[in-house]
């Protein structure tokens, strides 16, 4: 028996001397009872979930017929297994009722409908990948070769570009990684402007978006707006992942500032910040696709072009002609 809260009232089956939470929790694992007919229990399908996982995703009903109800669809068949062995189980202690089962609330049926999208938008991302990066091909040379703007050619400088894509008034936030969260750290957050003063490259790193004046730690609650969204993959090689970069930009008509060669393995892409809606679909659509989610955090510093990193330049590969406000 688990050592979860037993729903209260549970009376023993006078048959078999088990009430009817041991029985189902003997066929479907711990259940965190919330009432006396109803609980959290894990997914007889969680394997076989396409979206995320949540704790209180599939729930156990006593009222009426026992139910499991989980709101993922691609669960189903293992659900409806258990729900028959679970059935099965308590009628055998005659526990059972034969009126109707529970119908899913509304609310619920929104939810389910809601991770059904989500996890379609994620497979078919998944079945695109191939063909994405078979079709949309960018390799670093032609994304060189195809950039609007010329670079600086000395590339300590190529960090003044990038920082002249946000607002002159913007506060940014450049550092190391652990510069923030001590009042000396207040000299890390400088509008652009004052940035733009410096002779070369203030920091290896820059956050993407834009802070509060007056912050001393990088963090998301100091965050006042999302410039950009950056892109980058720690499993794609700079000559694959451009053509993830390029399928953003044109089939789904993000505004591409920059991409930045990190003097490492990968390259970072600059999209204009996208409606919240587009943001939805790219969190479930870029890991598909070998991208980084950590990205779409806020806070979350990326490399700065123009410093320098064991000895060589971060670098602009790809500035847009384009600066949007």
């Amino acid at each position: 028996m688990s050592d979860l809260q037993k729903p209260p009232g549970s009376s023993a089956n006078a048959a078999s001397n088990r009430s009817p939470s041991e029985i189902v929790e003997h066929v479907v694992g711990p259940v965190e009872w919330t009432e006396d007919t109803q609980g959290y229990c894990e997914c007889p399908g969680r394997d076989q979930h396409t979206s995320r996982n949540g704790r209180r995703d599939c729930t156990v009903y006593l009222d009426h017929v026992p139910t499991l109800y989980c709101v993922h669809g691609s669960c189903r068949q293992a659900v409806e297994t258990k729900n028959r062995e679970l059935r099965r189980a308590l009628t055998n202690d005659g526990e059972v009722s034969t009126t109707k089962p529970r119908r899913p609330t509304a609310a619920e049926k929104a939810r389910l409908a809601q991770a059904r999208c989500r996890e379609g938008i994620r497979i078919r991302a998944a079945r695109s990948r191939d063909r994405i990066l078979k079709e949309w091909s960018w390799p670093l040379a032609q994304i060189m070769q195809d950039s609007p703007v010329t670079m600086p050619e000395n590339a300590g400088d190529h960090w003044q570009p990038l920082l002249r894509r946000f607002h002159p008034d913007d506060v940014l936030w450049l550092g190391d990684k652990f510069d923030s969260g001590k009042p000396e750290h207040g000299w890390n957050f400088r509008t652009a402007r004052e940035w733009l003063e410096g002779d070369a490259a203030p920091a290896p790193l820059i956050c993407p978006a834009t802070f509060q004046p007056g912050s001393i730690n990088r963090s998301n609650e100091n965050v006042v707006a999302r410039r950009f969204l950056v892109v980058e993959s720690d499993t794609l090689g700079k000559d694959q992942v451009g053509a993830v970069f390029r399928w953003l930009r044109e089939k789904v008509d993000l505004a591409l500032a920059a991409i930045v060669d990190t003097a490492g393995k990968s390259l970072h892409a600059w999209f204009y910040y996208p409606p919240p809606d587009v943001v939805d679909e790219l969190k479930l659509v870029l890991p598909v696709l070998g991208c980084d989610p950590k990205l779409f955090t806020a806070s979350q510093p990326v490399r700065l072009p123009g410093a320098l990193r064991e000895g060589r330049h971060q670098k602009l590969v790809y500035l847009g002609s384009e600066v949007q406000r």
